[in-house]
């Protein structure tokens, strides 16, 4: 299910950046009181760990299927 091979994914690398840069800003820029009640921070940074992930895994599906599709239709002569 895990494995280095995800370290090695340029796509892993474009959506890392911007996920980090997003987890900073909403550190800061959230105002305090929101940040104090107890179910905020975890269940946001739940929600960013699955849109992050799942963002990831379909963008892998959908390359990895056009790839498939591009080599099977160079065959077909």
């Amino acid at each position: 299910m895990w494995s280095f091979n995800t370290f090695k994914d340029k796509r892993y690398w474009i959506l890392l950046i911007p996920a980090i840069i997003t987890l900073v800003l909403f550190a800061v820029f959230t105002p305090d009181y929101i940040l104090e009640k107890t179910y905020v921070v975890p269940f946001s940074m739940l929600i960013f760990i699955v849109l992050f992930w799942s963002t990831y895994h379909l963008w892998k599906y959908f390359g990895d299927k056009k790839k498939r599709n591009n080599t099977d239709d160079s065959c077909d002569l």
